[in-house]
């Protein structure tokens, strides 16, 4: 098993668990999965696995009568379609390894310290009432903002792993510019640590663009019924 994709594995799952923590969410951890002990946020899952060996039938034992209605099935080797499940999309773990030589970021980048710029950022990015203000008093985040020439764009970086986790990347205008400057930016932040992620479609090809790497594959499987 990859030491890059269990780390953007594990990274992530620190970070489920970190907004889960602001909406008064907690989670428990098995051998191989990872699960919420009430409903997610959205945009959330309620079960990560994260071992290659977890088999369906654990999943099916873990989510016993659980209203678990979102699964991130982190090396894309379950098929929950016979569960009533199906597939909400798949994408890939991404990897960069720490930057050495740092470079001067392009002007614009700030970290978002108020709530008033944190509900500027949520209002873009479409994640009103999930990411909440709890996360700025938190030292282990950074979220950031880039204001110029018209254009809104943030993401944000999260340690957990031994890595800092790079989610929620946005741009009003145009997101190759933003991966363009992820790495050297936290690099100033947090030196000397990988930093892990995933990404799909044009996301994951801007990254790729600006020198990140694909490690694994995962999906991430709703109920059909929702």
């Amino acid at each position: 098993m990859s030491e890059k994709v269990v780390t953007a594995i594990l990274n992530n799952i620190v970070w489920c668990g970190i907004v889960c923590e602001t909406h008064g969410i907690t989670a428990t951890s098995s051998k191989h999965i990872w699960r919420t002990t009430s409903k997610a946020p959205t945009f959330y899952p309620d079960m990560i696995t994260s071992n290659r060996c977890v088999t369906i039938d654990e999943v099916i034992d873990i989510m016993g009568n659980k209203d678990i209605s979102s699964i991130k099935d982190s090396f894309a080797n379950l098929d929950m379609s016979p569960f009533d499940f199906g597939r909400l999309f798949t994408a890939e773990w991404i990897y960069h390894a720490p930057v050495a030589d740092l470079e001067p970021v392009q002007p614009g980048w700030c970290h978002v310290t108020t709530e008033k710029a944190l509900a500027d950022w949520t209002s873009v990015h479409g994640s009103e009432n999930v990411i909440r203000p709890e996360l700025l008093e938190r030292p282990d985040v950074n979220i950031y903002l880039n204001k110029k020439k018209g254009e809104v764009a943030g993401f944000i970086a999260s340690l957990g792993a031994n890595a800092v986790g790079i989610s929620n990347v946005f741009s009003s205008v145009n997101s190759d510019n933003v991966w363009s400057d992820i790495h050297k930016i936290v690099a100033f932040d947090f030196p000397g640590l990988p930093m892990v992620g995933y990404e799909r479609g044009d996301g994951l090809t801007a990254a790729l663009q600006s020198g990140w790497t694909t490690v694994g594959s995962l999906n991430v499987w709703v109920r059909s019924s929702d």
